[in-house]
């Protein structure tokens, strides 16, 4: 593609060249009406003073012949005498086709192929008539704007060569902004210099800038990601290789095979969790759609039935209205799965979860409660960090359900919240849906 300084020189050359073209009109319009202007005003005191000679001599005076030359080149003035009969009596150069005007004054004629400017005296006998060559009057007009116009000319090849060097001078902060990227990579994503940088660039650079802290935060969360994996997934394994050792030293394995078999459920389910909060992070959201929220509600629920009849959980649905919103169905079972799995997973067999799905002012809303053992106030925000796990807490979980929860909610532009119940012990999760 060609470069943004030819694309200037291309766009900004033409347009000089137009100006001066228009300058070169311009000029030539205003010194032909200023050259005419200032020969009739000649012909007149010419005109004038032949009349005061016939009216001190009353006689036609001698009349010096003119050549081509003279009339065409020079632009002399022809002198005619007409009388009262419109024949010409006398004239020092013969003007083909040309006759005797009937009114006073300035006339612009045409006469067998040339332009010529007249000027007629009154009525009084001989009459008195002027011509000058027209085209001669055009030619001054014109010699004139094409040497005023001689500047300009001189001025384009100059000003190219200055807007050239302008250009250059105006790209070198963009060429080094350009290099800046170049030297960017996955361990070097700082932010791009705003310094000496065109008012209209900055936005594109401030934007560039967003989408690096953007990359730093996702190659940091990467890192963090990777780490905190391996550290859970250090302890698991670890237990694991002990019980095999344990195993395979007993006689008797079965009390070992329970905890080997504890630590597989344990590690399966970190697994599938880590899995899911990488795919969820990496997701791209196809576009919101109008989903049926108390049917979604209601799959979700039937889906985990299974896990809640296996730990003698009462899991129902007490409330829910025909509501529908406008959300990605991806994003939405991201977090409604996360807290029911999370509910189930912390309340004790024999425990109870109430789903409800109700209308409020500010929008329809789901509360998850359980019967679990509830969260610690100063601790209601810590456990949406990833890998953190309520200290004390029997139950054996990750601590990545409800970090998926937040994380999926904050993409469906959901607000989730936790409070401790007050009826009794147990958890209210909340997800507010605009109204």
């Amino acid at each position: 593609m060609i470069s943004l300084r030819a694309q200037l020189l291309l766009w900004l050359l033409p347009l000089y060249l137009l100006s001066a073209a228009v300058i070169l009109v311009a000029n030539y319009l205003h010194y032909r009406d200023s050259t005419s202007a200032f020969m009739d005003g000649q012909m007149h005191r010419l005109a004038l003073a032949y009349v005061q000679q016939l009216r001190d001599e009353p006689h036609i005076p001698a009349l010096t012949p003119l050549d081509a030359e003279h009339v065409e080149q020079d632009g002399t003035v022809i002198v005619q005498f007409w009388n009262q009969d419109g024949q010409l009596v006398a004239d020092n150069w013969v003007v083909p086709g040309l006759r005797l005007q009937a009114g006073e004054g300035f006339h612009s004629l045409d006469a067998e192929g040339h332009a010529w400017r007249v000027y007629t005296t009154g009525a009084a006998f001989p009459r008195l008539q002027l011509v000058q060559s027209d085209e001669f009057r055009r030619r001054v007009a014109l010699h004139t704007a094409l040497e005023a116009a001689e500047p300009v000319a001189v001025l384009i090849p100059v000003s190219a060569v200055l807007l050239w060097l302008a250009v250059w001078l105006a790209l070198r902060p963009l060429e080094r902004v350009v290099q800046a990227i170049v030297t960017q990579d996955e361990d070097n994503l700082a932010a791009l210099p705003l310094q000496q940088v065109p008012a209209e660039l900055r936005p594109l650079i401030a934007s560039m800038n967003g989408l690096l802290a953007r990359l730093r935060e996702a190659f940091a969360a990467r890192q963090r990601f990777v780490q905190d994996a391996a550290h859970e997934l250090r302890t698991p394994l670890t237990a694991l290789k002990l019980q095999v050792q344990n195993l395979r030293d007993s006689p008797g394995g079965g009390q070992d095979m329970a905890h080997l078999e504890a630590g597989l459920e344990r590690m399966q389910r970190l697994v599938q969790q880590l899995l899911r909060l990488a795919r969820q992070e990496a997701a791209i959201t196809d576009g919101d759609g109008v989903v049926e929220l108390d049917q979604v509600l209601r799959q979700c629920l039937q889906d985990f039935v299974p896990l809640a009849a296996a730990r003698r959980i009462d899991l129902g649905l007490t409330a829910a209205e025909p509501v529908r919103v406008q959300s990605d169905l991806r994003d939405l079972r991201g977090v409604l799965d996360n807290l029911l799995e999370n509910a189930l997973h912390y309340t004790p067999p024999g425990g109870q979860v109430d789903v409800a799905l109700i209308r409020t002012d500010e929008g329809p809303r789901v509360e998850i409660r359980d019967t679990g053992p509830g969260i610690p106030e100063e601790l209601l925000q810590r456990v949406f960090d990833r890998f953190f796990r309520v200290p004390g807490s029997r139950a054996d979980g990750s601590g990545l359900g409800l970090a998926i929860a937040r994380h999926a909610a904050e993409r469906a532009g959901l607000h989730l919240e936790l409070q401790n119940r007050t009826d009794r012990s147990g958890l209210l999760a909340s997800v507010q849906f605009p109204g």
